[in-house]
């Protein structure tokens, strides 16, 4: 009986056995299969997305994904173009309304087109390619899945911005809604006898816009435009009457007190310079001031700069003089021009020294200031004279050329002063990296430079020393024929026929500028000094440049540019302005837009060969035209006895273009100008 149940016992033993290994490979054998097929998905699934944006990714509320490298460049530079030309949308309240200003956020001109805000689209489409692309395929795999599920909502990373710029636009579009506090303070008329008038203080109403720049760069991130409101504040004055009243018995103390003397000594000449301010010109400056020792009777800094900058500056102020060559026939070195340094006034700090001596006459009459050294600042020579020996000026390393005829007056004069007084004889120590906008500043009137006329929003204004970017487009060409390295170059947003390449006709070789970006900027590596000459001939427009040095055996040159694509500009652009008079129009061109590149080839001293691919991208802009229209007259509101306010509708004033007028290239037939005649 016992035998019996054994048996049994084995054979089900082994018939459960049999089954348990069998179902354990079947589940084993399924597992692996389907672990090779996700596995193997995945794998598939993220090479699909190698070259293209991951699945599901937004910029914003913008869906980028599975766009490749041609597909998303030309999205983000729709969407720059696109934002560019929207501006900035501001509103605020006033009283029972909103007021809504919008802010041009480019500047054109004949030759160029600068943009305040602007993002790196090569940036933004390197970044987004390879997001969440860390790691073998299938952790790639992995990520591409869980972007399609959690569709991530992603931020630009490359918008940058000209603050100061900026921040000057928004003020001059929003100076007509705002005012500024009034202290109170007095107005002299006569000060023998003294005869005075106090002034009342006035609340003024101010925006806090300088917040709004990081608001404008979130909206871009985001590809949305910036539509941004702003507070409208009180702003209260911080001196009153009953605050000035006590302060008067000390009025005539500030001119009994008499002149005060500005002196400087030239250094190098020994002439001695004086310059007086006279109780009448104290008289015409002072007002009251709040300071920490209390109130009293200081200068206006405006009128007093103003003063400094246009009388004493214009005297003292001097350039550093660099050590220069001449080179004589046969290309080598012959005599060289001794070094100075550069002088200028100290504007903000003789300010300064000039209404404290006017300020201590209120609190004081012993120990009045009556004479005061004129503070200046010195700039040092980059070369000094006795750093030009021995420096190897010996043999031509490469030319560059351009030419720049068609040019308008002012344009001409102003590349003539950036090449003739600024540029030509300079010269570029070992290992220097050379900026374009450094050797040109200062970019003033003052500064040598004229202006030229550019549209900006629904004005025609004038923009200080146009044309310069014809120095840096002779400049880029000179520094690859001499086989120097690139370490910043932008092309312009414009194909403009200036720069176009003289072998070819063709655009893509050119260089922009513009204070205070992009620069121009490339590295001496020679080892040795780089002396810059430059000729420049005004009958035919021709501009050459020339870098002496010594060779190391190295050689430079570039490809013709290459056209891929032309890119139409549009209809016409229409801008109602109220600065120019009805019916007249005033334009600037149309530009084509284009894709090209170019190829600078550099056989280095050891053999080698180098190339770097030049890509330029240039946006079509339309003719824009600014026509002039009527202003429509101000409505003129009355208080009624209820204390409510009555205004009358306001008349219909049918603002149109005077069809009769006849324009032509934005003159009437009475007018001489013509502003696309003398724009850049």
């Amino acid at each position: 009986m016992t035998g019996e149940v054994e048996k049994e016992l084995e054979a089900v033993t082994r018939k459960v056995r049999s089954i348990s290994w069998g179902r354990i490979w079947v589940w084993v054998l399924s597992f692996v299969v389907l672990l090779g097929l996700g596995l193997g998905g995945m794998i598939s699934y993220a090479s699909s997305y190698e070259t293209r944006v991951l699945p599901g990714v937004n910029v914003g509320s913008v869906s980028i994904g599975g766009m490749d490298r041609e597909a998303l460049t030309t999205f983000f530079r729709e969407m720059n173009n696109k934002l560019v030309d929207a501006g900035i949308v501001l509103s605020f309240s006033d009283e029972d309304t909103t007021e809504r200003v919008h802010i041009e956020t480019s500047v054109v001109s004949e030759d160029a087109f600068f943009e305040l805000i602007h993002m790196n689209v090569d940036q933004e489409v390197e970044h987004f390619l390879s997001y969440q692309k860390e790691g073998n395929l299938l952790v790639r795999g992995w990520a591409a899945m869980l972007a399609r599920v959690s569709k991530p909502h992603l931020e630009l990373t490359s918008v940058t911005l000209e603050r100061d710029r900026l921040e000057e636009v928004v003020a001059e579009r929003l100076a007509p809604y705002t005012e500024q506090a009034q202290n109170a303070t007095v107005v002299v008329s006569s000060i023998d006898p003294l005869v005075f008038t106090m002034v009342s203080s006035s609340v003024g109403v101010t925006f806090a816009y300088q917040d709004i720049i990081g608001k404008i760069v979130s909206s871009w991130n985001a590809l949305e435009v910036p539509e941004i409101e702003i507070v409208r504040s009180v702003q209260e004055p911080t001196v009153l009457e009953t605050d000035v009243q006590p302060l008067v018995a000390r009025l005539a103390r500030v001119f009994d007190a008499g002149d005060l003397d500005l002196t400087y000594t030239d250094e190098h000449t020994k002439k001695d310079y004086t310059w007086t301010l006279t109780p009448d010109d104290i008289a015409a400056w002072v007002e009251v001031q709040q300071h920490n020792d209390g109130l009293g009777f200081g200068l206006s800094a405006s009128s007093t700069k103003t003063y400094l900058q246009e009388t004493v500056a214009t005297a003292i102020n001097q350039e550093a003089q660099e050590a220069k060559f001449d080179i004589a026939d046969g290309g080598r070195v012959s005599e060289f021009q001794g070094s100075r340094p550069g002088i200028g006034v100290d504007i903000e700090r003789m300010y300064t020294a000039i209404n404290d001596a006017i300020l201590q006459r209120t609190w004081q009459d012993d120990d009045v200031v009556e004479s005061l050294p004129v503070i200046v600042e010195q700039v040092e020579p980059l070369v000094k004279t006795g750093d030009v020996n021995d420096l190897g000026i010996t043999e031509i390393l490469g030319t560059g050329y351009s030419n720049f005829s068609g040019s308008p007056t002012n344009r001409v004069k102003n590349i003539r002063h950036a090449v003739m007084d600024k540029l030509n004889g300079l010269l570029i120590k070992p290992d220097e990296t050379f900026s374009l906008l450094q050797a040109l500043e200062p970019f003033t009137i003052e500064g040598g430079y004229l202006p030229e006329l550019v549209i900006k929003g629904d004005e025609i204004k004038p923009e200080v020393a146009g044309g310069l970017c014809q120095v840096g487009t002779t400049l880029f060409r000179t520094v690859m024929n001499a086989g120097l390295p690139v370490v910043n170059r932008r092309n312009h947003s414009l194909v403009v026929t200036y720069y176009n390449d003289h072998r070819n006709g063709k655009p893509g070789t050119d260089a922009t500028i513009y204070d205070p970006a992009p620069d121009f900027t490339f590295k001496n590596d020679t080892g040795h000094y780089i002396l810059l000459t430059t000729s420049m001939n005004t009958q035919n427009g021709e501009l050459y440049f020339t870098f002496w040095g010594t060779s190391d055996g190295r050689e430079g040159y570039y490809t013709e540019p290459v056209v891929h694509r032309w890119i139409p500009t549009g209809p016409e652009k229409i801008v109602e302005t109220t600065t120019l008079a009805p019916g007249v129009r005033n334009c600037q061109s149309a530009h084509p837009g284009a894709e090209t590149s170019f190829t600078y080839v550099r056989i280095l001293p050891n053999g080698e060969k180098v190339e770097e691919v030049f890509s330029s991208y240039y946006r079509p802009l339309p003719k824009i035209c600014l026509v002039g229209v009527e202003k429509k007259p101000e409505v003129e509101c009355v208080t009624l006895p209820d204390g409510n306010v009555s205004c009358p509708p306001a008349e219909e004033t049918g603002d149109t273009v005077e069809e009769s007028v006849p324009v032509v290239d934005g003159t009437t037939p009475t007018e001489a100008t013509n502003v696309e005649e003398i724009s850049q």
